[in-house]
């Protein structure tokens, strides 16, 4: 057998035939070489040896694994309850030192200022409480600090007696002074009524309250302690700290970051109280009963002494875990854990038995085959170049080492190979790889043509890319603008989306070339909101790393467009040209205008489909063109824009709507109420030009279309 047949190429002298053309050759015998019959004997006699050799470690390595999963869940089980025993305990130790510094005299709870400095002052110091509070037993008055989102600490305080028992609120500032604090809060609020109060004065200690949502919105539990007089025993009142449980599931998210694995909290009845993931990732409700239900033990008889391992199967998956019931002398019964699927954790075990199994046919394999691997090293170049032409056909460019060949002949064809992969790759970054893959499989030259067909334009670039760029070094210009260009091409390529160019800062693409993508006005929209979702999740780091943040303004438009090859015989591109792009370009600027980001045409709306939300901006005449365009707002994805802005979205339409009717009067209000709840420009641009055309109504052949007086 030849060099050529054992590559898969023609024997010298062969005729060679065009793709698709089948011509019979004469049947030969299935021959097998020396060299052939020596490997497969070698090979076959390697496999046994190692099969034995891995049967047997396996066996051994298995249950090494299993131990080391059990010992590795249980350490990280103790840290788990370890870290949610330190979150809690300052709550309870805040209360004891306030209970002992009132008892005592102290700390005076009949002066209301000097109270709630104190508060105040423990609330800035303990980070992991989220309310300090004193409720007096006589009176009702409460006298609390709370911190806000924001960080700022406020202080609370109230009486059944005072206005109604409504609260009054005010930012404590680190110097102490004072600033109005004000949100919606209901009257009448007396805490010696509240079921945390009777239980305070109904415990000995500190007492811990189920879970339960706070005025906040947030859910939260409740640690009270009793004040009585030392010598009476008569009640005096209710100290509380209060601890918000998304705190304490960021607090576990923090602690558990770079683990595989996910941590849970639970009250004593199966309650979810805190965990380390987001509440829509995985495990929903099923997962946990199905794994509460596997436990060899109650709940309520988990051991507090040591973790308690287990695992179990939902859905086709077996999951490890390890619990512990979580016993603070005072504290909630909860209990912890930390899972995992199974596979995740032995994944990278096995990976490395895999890779020392590897390793050691590879070196039984070079000590018993340095005879044949001689012969071997002119046959395995020449397989591995016609591999790499074959995929190089199909313009998979893979880029796979290739060891040194002592024959020059097969050296200068695998070098070259290799230039040839590098120049294609090179040409790929100038050209969409669809085309390049494309005249490759077709196997002949590129020329000018093209064809008129429906594509989506996508037309886009930086707002204020100038005025961010200009105090920067160009080096570190072309550096940021990359990193922006990969998170919009990134999008835009897994939507199927083709690139024409980038022109400076701005992006040229388009769907439904070369290749037909069906719903390609669908695919256009998610690719839009896929790459403004990306940029958004960037800004904080672009901040933090003191680079400008960089915002997409996106135009689309839909229609039919010249594609292909076009230039001249000498130099010429696969690109879009008609006016389909121009209008997608106008509608990128006409962000400008309204305070936008993303504008399409009505005709991408209703190719689009009905899985999109919209906001109807305006009718417009761009320049260099004479009819109006409807301007639409992409929003988002159906079910997923939050209620505000779709409430917004209806006041803007139905004040869009009384300005077509020439109902300037009540347009103009409309829009004054769409910019209220939103701040949109659009809203108040349209305001100004409703309330101008109140004064000054238009022409009676007035059609309601604005004409756009520049390009940009």
């Amino acid at each position: 057998m030849s060099v050529y047949q054992e590559a898969g190429l023609p024997a010298a002298g062969e005729p060679t035939f065009p793709a698709g053309v089948h011509v019979r050759r004469p049947a030969r015998p299935r021959q097998l070489s020396l060299r052939v019959a020596l490997l497969t004997l070698l090979v076959g006699l390697l496999v046994a040896t190692v099969g034995s050799i891995g049967l047997v470690q396996w066996v051994t390595s298995v249950r090494a694994i299993r131990e080391l999963e059990n010992k590795s869940f249980q350490m990280l089980v103790l840290t788990l309850s370890s870290q949610v025993q330190n979150f809690l305990e300052p709550g309870m130790l805040a209360l004891q030192e306030a209970q002992t510094l009132a008892a005592y005299g102290r700390l005076s709870v009949d002066d209301t200022d000097a109270l709630a400095v104190y508060l105040v002052d423990r609330l800035r110091y303990q980070r992991t409480l989220s309310w300090l509070s004193y409720s007096d037993a006589a009176t009702g008055r409460f006298v609390g600090a709370w911190r806000d989102g924001d960080g700022q600490v406020v202080l609370n305080v109230s009486a059944p007696d005072v206005d109604g028992g409504r609260p009054a609120e005010a930012v404590v500032q680190v110097d102490g002074s004072r600033t109005a604090y004000t949100r919606a809060l209901p009257g009448g609020y007396d805490p010696r009524a509240t079921g945390w109060y009777a239980q305070a004065v109904a415990a000995e200690g500190v007492s811990w309250t189920e879970p339960f949502e706070f005025n906040e919105g947030r859910r939260g539990v409740t640690a009270a302690l009793a004040l009585h007089d030392p010598a009476t025993h008569q009640l005096r009142g209710v100290f509380t700290a209060d601890i918000f449980l998304d705190d304490l599931s960021r607090y576990l998210a923090t602690v558990l970051a770079g683990y595989e694995g996910k941590a849970t909290v639970l009250s004593r009845h199966g309650a979810v109280v805190a965990r380390s993931y987001r509440p829509d990732e995985s495990p929903g409700a099923g997962l946990l009963a199905a794994g509460l239900a596997a436990m060899p033990v109650s709940l309520a008889d988990m051991p507090s002494d040591r973790p308690l391992s287990f695992t179990f199967d939902y859905d086709d998956v077996r999951y490890v875990v390890a619990g512990q019931m979580l016993r603070i002398p005072g504290g909630p019964d909860w209990a912890t854990a930390y899972w995992m699927p199974e596979a995740q954790f032995l994944d990278a075990l096995y990976r490395e038995q895999r890779l020392a199994v590897a390793l050691g046919v590879l070196f039984l394999v070079v000590a018993v085959t340095s005879g044949i691997l001689l012969a071997s090293r002119i046959a395995a170049p020449l397989h591995a170049i016609a591999r790499d032409l074959e995929q190089v056909a199909r313009f998979n460019l893979l880029h796979a080492p290739r060891g040194p060949s002592f024959v020059a002949e097969v050296a200068v064809v695998r070098d070259s190979t290799e230039r040839v992969k590098a120049s294609l790759e090179s040409f790929g970054r100038y050209v969409p790889r669809d085309i390049v893959r494309e005249l490759l499989a077709r196997g002949e030259e590129a020329r000018l043509g093209g064809e008129t067909r429906c594509l989506t334009i996508h037309f886009s670039d930086v707002v204020n890319f100038t005025q961010l760029s200009e105090g920067l070094p160009p080096a570190e210009v072309v550096e940021h603008l990359a990193a922006y260009l990969q998170v919009m091409t990134q999008a835009l390529a897994e939507h199927g989306g083709t690139i024409d160019k980038f022109m400076g800062d701005g992006i040229l693409a388009f769907f439904n070339a070369p290749h037909e993508l069906p719903q390609h006005a669908a695919l256009a929209c998610r690719a839009a909101l896929a790459a403004q979702g990306r940029l958004a999740a960037r800004q904080d780091r672009w901040r933090a790393d003191g680079r400008p943040v960089f915002q997409a303004r996106i135009g689309l438009h839909i229609g039919d467009v010249l594609v292909g090859n076009i230039g001249t015989a000498e130099r010429f591109a696969y690109t879009v040209i008609g006016d389909t792009v121009n209008l997608a370009s106008r509608l990128e600027i006409l962000n400008k205008v309204y305070g936008t980001r993303i504008l399409a045409s009505q005709e991408v709306r209703d190719a689009a489909g009905p899985g999109f939300e919209w906001r109807r901006v305006d009718r417009v005449a761009v320049v260099g063109r004479t009819a109006d365009t409807v301007v639409n707002e992409l929003l988002g994805l159906r079910g997923q824009v939050a209620p505000a802005v779709l409430a917004a979205r209806e006041q803007y339409e139905q004040a869009l709507a009384a300005y077509f009717a020439r109902r300037f009067a009540e347009a103009e209000a409309g829009f004054r109420a769409a910019a209220g709840l939103t701040g949109n420009r659009a809203a108040e641009l349209m305001r100004r030009r409703a309330e101008a055309f109140s004064g000054y109504p238009p022409p009676d052949d007035w059609d309601g279309v604005y004409m756009l007086s520049s390009k940009g």
